[in-house]
């Protein structure tokens, strides 16, 4: 198995890099070494031992086409750190070859009466250490190997000619040989801090890749966790909430009662933890759509000053709201913005221990502005931003559920970027805390223009079932099967009850009427889910038989498949006013459509006539 990037020594990677850039410009330097010594054979050609010449120009042309050899095979093959080192001593044993070539062609080749022929020759090796130098400073040791006997010769050669001119060449070239080694090794240098600064900058990036990728993890693991975990939960508070509700119809005790309203207050602080965790699930499983319309905001700000004004009293509080003079038309989802606001005083309330709570909408800097303002305890500047995570409640250490589960700033950061809007926090410890919305200011509405002055539709009205309403209740949970069974008993309901779809089967075969309403649970034994259950009883019965759903997941996958199928969802755990009122509107969708459908059928026959 190869090693990983991470285990192979830097220098190793460097030494790799080096000579693979070097075996790019091989091509160059063998095609220099080539016609060079052509140039060397025309001039010197007649003036000196033909023997000697013939011998140092064939081992020229020999030395080349063995670099050429050694190139043709490699030149697909980039060096890696496991034969880097061998290319490496390779290469600078063919340059070393090559300056012994040069140095030897000096020396043998040398015109003892033609110092113009001399100064040629010493041009070429001087142009050709001066091209070595910007191709072979790559490997610093190949460099020198070329450098060192081309530079030797020629000083060695001017020094036995002896004259002053040639004096003055030895120690110009001599100079040359010890700045160009200086120069290439500044060259080098620069080069390497170059691979050096890359490589960290990918380990850098590769780490910062590998972190990000264990965070997404733990973030999806958490993920899985709280859904996993919200649905566990939601199955035993969803049977007690039924339960309670059954209970409360008997006959109880004074002290009962009491017992009994209190344990129903307890679930329903229970179902409002576990709905804020619904509808962080929902915002991120992108199921939640705005729906903007044109509408005054002042009775939207006006219904939640009212509606809260009753906790701020029970906290000590003066919840206050101003608002200008002149009607103010915004542009956005009014449902959205008022739950927006209600978990900005919401929160406000719950970390203010004196003083006031204000509502106000002014004009601001860039256009009108909705402010939440408390005197509260405040939040310290370097914690701002983490105030709108998940589960992150700065002043709340013992976790006391009643200041909440630290999930409303969290639920309002995703609604606002999914408005477009831009919330601003500004606070000091000891000196409250201000959060500030822009809102989209537009022209009043004209003719033609819907303004939407109430904020969610009311829900629809809670009649009771229809007596002996024949109800298949599928659920894996025995005790929800038993507190469904209790509630919709009480409600006059003839109630069938299974784990699975085909227990239900088995148990209508034995029942001479077809159900007119399926409840089942999303998630059931084995890997079924509820919209199987609900497919398998209409094809049973051949007509589409009303049906809800009744779930606590909360996985976002989870919710887009359940909104995708159409029908109604509820989420665990269920109020029974909620279930009456989902009960009345699935029937009545049934009933649409029947009618539709018989119309339909009608105009078929009328047609056909």
């Amino acid at each position: 198995m190869a090693p990983s990037t991470a285990a192979i020594p830097l220098e190793a990677r460097i030494l790799a890099d080096q000579v693979t850039a070097l075996q790019r410009t091989l091509p160059s330097i063998i095609l220099g070494n080539t016609l060079t010594p052509l140039v060397v054979l025309v001039c010197v050609k007649g003036l000196v031992s033909t023997v000697a010449l013939g011998s140092w120009f064939a081992l020229q042309m020999l030395h080349s086409a063995f670099n050429a050899w050694a190139w043709w095979l490699t030149r697909h093959r980039p060096a890696h750190p496991r034969n880097a080192p061998a290319r490496a001593r390779a290469i600078i044993v063919a340059s070393g070859l090559s300056g012994l070539l040069w140095a030897a062609g000096l020396v043998f080749l040398w015109p003892p009466e033609r110092l113009d022929l001399q100064i040629l020759l010493i041009f070429l090796i001087g142009g050709m250490t001066s091209s070595a130098m910007h191709a072979l400073s790559v490997l610093l040791p190949a460099y020198y190997a070329f450098l060192v006997p081309s530079v030797a010769s020629v000083v060695g050669m001017s020094l036995w000619a002896g004259s002053v001119a040639h004096l003055a060449v030895a120690a110009t070239v001599l100079a040359f040989g010890l700045t160009s080694i200086r120069f290439a090794a500044s060259l080098n240098r620069t080069l390497r801090d170059s691979l050096r600064s890359r490589y960290t900058v990918a380990e850098l990036a590769a780490d910062l890749q590998l972190q990000k990728e264990r965070a997404e993890a733990a973030s999806l693991d958490k993920s899985r966790f709280l859904a996993a975990a919200s649905h566990d939960l939601r199955q035993p508070v969803h049977a007690l909430s039924l339960f309670l509700s059954a209970l409360r119809k008997q006959p109880l005790t004074v002290e009962g009662e009491r017992l009994a309203t209190h344990a129903a207050h307890a679930v329903e602080t229970m179902a409002d933890l576990f709905n804020s965790l619904l509808d962080v699930s929902r915002l991120d499983a992108g199921m939640v759509h705005p729906e903007r319309r044109r509408f005054p905001v002042a009775p939207l700000l006006e219904r939640v000053a009212e509606q809260e004004q009753p906790s701020a009293g029970a906290a000590g509080l003066r919840l206050r709201l101003r608002l200008p003079p002149q009607p103010l038309w915004i542009e956005t989802d009014p449902v959205l913005l008022e739950r927006v606001l209600r978990n900005l005083v919401s929160n406000a309330l719950r970390y203010t221990d004196r003083g006031t709570v204000l509502i106000a909408l002014r004009r601001g800097a860039g256009g009108w502005v909705l402010q939440v303002r408390d005197s509260g305890i405040g939040i310290p500047p370097e914690r701002q931003a983490d105030v709108f995570q998940e589960f992150v409640q700065l002043h709340n250490p013992e976790r006391d559920r009643n200041k909440g589960l630290g999930l409303g700033l969290a639920i309002v950061r995703r609604t606002v970027e999914l408005l477009g809007l831009a919330l601003n926090l500004r606070s000091a410890p000891g000196r409250g805390t201000v959060f500030t919305l822009a809102l989209p200011v537009v022209a009043p509405a004209g003719a033609g223009v819907t303004a939407v002055e109430q904020g969610p539709a009311a829900p629809a009205p809670d009649s009771a079932p229809p007596p002996g309403l024949f109800v298949a209740v599928i659920d894996d949970d025995a005790d929800i099967l038993a507190a469904m069974e209790a509630v919709l008993s009480g409600w006059g309901c003839k109630v069938l009850t299974a784990g699975d779809v085909a227990e239900l089967l088995a148990g209508l075969l034995l029942e001479p009427a077809t159900p007119e309403l399926l409840i089942s649970d999303f998630r059931l034994r084995e890997g079924a889910s509820g919209l199987d259950a609900v497919a398998r009883l209409r094809d049973e019965y051949n007509q589409d038989i009303p049906a809800i759903l009744i779930t606590g997941d909360t996985a976002p996958e989870r919710l887009v498949e359940a909104q995708a199928s159409g029908l109604l969802l509820l989420h665990k755990p269920v109020a029974t006013e909620d279930l009456r009122v989902a009960i009345a509107q699935a029937l009545a969708q049934g009933r649409r459509a029947d009618t539709e459908e018989a119309e339909e059928a009608a105009a078929a026959a009328e047609a056909a006539l």
